[in-house]
């Protein structure tokens, strides 16, 4: 069984894409892995706040998610569960960064290989279940 699966009216699918491209946070949230690549490879000229990504309402998505979509989502344990991911998803990246800056970068580097991998994975794959549900 897909997840979000009947869980919206056409009128209900139209809306929630007048408020968020899907794919376009997947994408954003793809780009993550290479920017902290850069970072631990040491060939990015970026300087990222761990204290501001730590912030998971702050990206297009996390905005998203404690905004409107609470109002489509209310009670869904799927969506819970993305909240949830999204949260740590950003809690893990901003703890790279910081290990990155202070210089642990076999720490750093296991964990982008171990739990940011887990867990920016069940995010993506949670939004294109969503988009998936929207378009269908």
């Amino acid at each position: 069984m897909a997840l979000f699966e009947g869980l919206f009216s056409s009128e209900k699918k139209r809306e929630i894409n007048e408020e968020i491209n899907l794919m376009e946070a997947v994408q954003a949230h793809i780009s993550w892995k290479l920017r902290l690549q850069n970072c631990l490879d040491g060939t990015s000229d970026e300087v990222i706040d761990p204290n501001v990504v730590c912030r998971d309402d702050q990206c297009k998505l996390g905005k998203w998610i404690h905004g409107p979509a609470q109002k489509h989502f209310s009670g869904d344990e799927t969506f819970r569960s993305l909240c949830e991911d999204h949260a740590m998803f950003h809690y893990v990246t901003a703890e790279i960064v910081r290990r990155v800056r202070d210089k642990d970068d076999d720490s750093a580097h296991a964990l982008l290989q171990g739990e940011y991998k887990k867990v920016s994975r069940k995010v993506v794959m949670t939004l294109g279940e969503l988009n998936k549900a929207l378009a269908s």
